[in-house]
């Protein structure tokens, strides 16, 4: 399957709480100057949930669409073209939005392979982007 054929614009489950959480980004003039020149998709998949969150930048805007995580082939790097990928149980990203579990806890849960990731560096600039709904 293409990517034009799994992702879905319409955010369902686990990709829709994410896009009411992200979408408001869109209306910061801070946010919009700061990421005007970064163009990255970043795949957040809750590993025991239905769909995932493809989350893209471009040029100021973020968008955030749903794409099944069954079978595991949908969530290939081939398949849909991610830049930053992270997986891990519903229970953990509760953890870390909540602030119960710190980046270093979860470096300490990617050793122990309760975590997934790809593209590390480029998840970093996902981890600014974070930053931004703090304020």
């Amino acid at each position: 399957m293409d990517e034009k054929s799994l992702v879905n614009s319409n955010a369902r489950g686990f990709a829709g709480l994410i896009k009411s959480i992200m979408e408001p980004l869109n209306e910061n003039p801070e946010f919009k100057e700061k990421y005007k020149n970064l163009d990255r998709k970043f795949l957040i998949n809750a590993s025991n949930l239905n769909h995932a969150a493809l989350i893209t930048v471009n040029q100021g805007v973020l968008k955030v669409e749903s794409v099944p995580n069954k079978p595991d082939s949908n969530l290939k790097k081939k398949t849909i073209g991610w830049d930053g990928y992270i997986s891990m149980d519903s229970q953990i990203f509760l953890a870390l939005a909540m602030n119960r579990i710190s980046i270093i806890g979860i470096g300490m849960k990617w050793l122990l392979r309760k975590v997934k990731m790809g593209g590390i560096l480029k998840l970093l600039s996902l981890l600014s982007i974070f930053e931004f709904l703090k304020k």
